[in-house]
């Protein structure tokens, strides 16, 4: 491919994994994502979050701004059949909304039992469906509730509505039908609010409230440009360096469009430039082993993205937000991915 760099090759995504803290690693491509973040639905959500631009958006604007949307069951199989064939990847069900708002998402849970394809659901869990999380419960390796607080106070404050005690009774449910099964986690996560003190209390009180498997605090991210940086600390840095969404990541917009990054798809209007490829149509492994993917990965790696057509428009050269590849001891979704059995 050029420039010395071996990105054709297959490489183990656990060894991946390992040389993320090497201070000079020998770098190839695992043969398939690890994470596969697969957007069900958009267009509308229950709560008001203030770290998220749809939370932050007017609820009766947030169609306009947004659009909406729901995958299709047919593409949903797709993806999960080809996911299914591998032992080690995650299909992470998300939404640029709340996905328990997509009507078809009792389907996509028995597509997941019969394909047999490890999955991980992002939720507030605002809903008094208990069928519906029952459902969840029994299809899910890992169920992820941004419950965000330990508090009614604090969850008003971050999540914009009055609905904590309603996620805590949710939350002792899916425990409850969870029980001790080892083959899947229920973890809470808090979105990074700047505040070491709080977030860490969050910490504490969940992993020592014997209802979920763990809790940890995610990075807040401006969505590339779509929400303002935190006040506190200095300003970010734009950090231009290899990242792990290239690396170990894959992210598919409901329409079947591979994005080149996560952030991108709460955009109403992604540029043509910055999709990688068509899984209505294409495999996964294949646009992940596409020569659009390996030339982003080459400008990572040498710092010099003048080669790629969509330079102008690429996130990634002025992204505050980069997961680092390298020397990073960041707990990572692999960490989750490991614990399940």
């Amino acid at each position: 491919m050029g420039r010395g760099f071996e990105i054709e090759q297959v490489e183990p995504m656990s060894e991946l994994m390992d040389k993320r803290n090497s201070p000079q690693p020998n770098i190839t491509v695992p043969d398939f994502p690890n994470v596969v973040n697969v957007e069900v639905y958009r267009g509308n959500c229950p709560c008001r979050c203030v770290h998220c631009p749809v939370g932050t958006a007017p609820p009766a604007q947030r169609k306009q701004i947004f659009g909406a949307g729901e995958i299709s069951l047919s593409l949903f199989r797709k993806i999960a059949e080809e996911i299914s064939t591998h032992s080690t990847p995650v299909l992470r069900i998300h939404s640029t909304g709340e996905p328990l708002l997509w009507q078809k998402l009792p389907n996509a849970m028995d597509i997941l039992k019969k394909t047999r394809t490890k999955s991980w659901l992002f939720t507030s869990a605002v809903t008094t469906d208990k069928s519906l999380l029952a459902a969840i419960c029994e299809a899910v390796r890992i169920i992820e509730v941004s419950v965000n607080s330990i508090s009614a106070e604090d969850y008003r404050s971050t999540k914009g509505i009055d609905a904590f005690a309603l996620v805590m009774e949710n939350i002792r449910y899916m425990r409850g039908v969870i029980g001790q099964e080892k083959s899947r986690r229920l973890i809470v996560s808090r979105v990074e609010s700047g505040r070491g003190d709080v977030d860490n209390e969050f910490v504490s009180y969940w992993k020592s409230s014997n209802l979920v498997d763990d809790a940890f605090i995610r990075s807040r991210h401006t969505y590339n440009g779509l929400l303002p940086e935190l006040m506190q600390g200095p300003p970010l840095v734009a950090k231009k360096e290899p990242c792990l969404v290239h690396w170990a990541r894959f992210n598919i917009g409901l329409g079947g469009q591979a994005i080149v990054c996560f952030n991108e798809l709460f955009k109403n209007n992604i540029d043509r430039s910055l999709i990688l490829g068509d899984v209505n149509i294409e495999l996964i492994a294949e646009i992940w082993k596409g020569a659009k993917l390996a030339a982003l990965r080459r400008a990572e790696l040498t710092g010099d993205y003048s080669e790629l057509t969509y330079e102008d428009v690429l996130p990634c050269k002025n992204c505050t937000s980069c997961q680092p590849l390298f020397g990073s001891e960041r707990k990572t979704s692999e960490y989750q991915l490991g614990q399940v059995e």
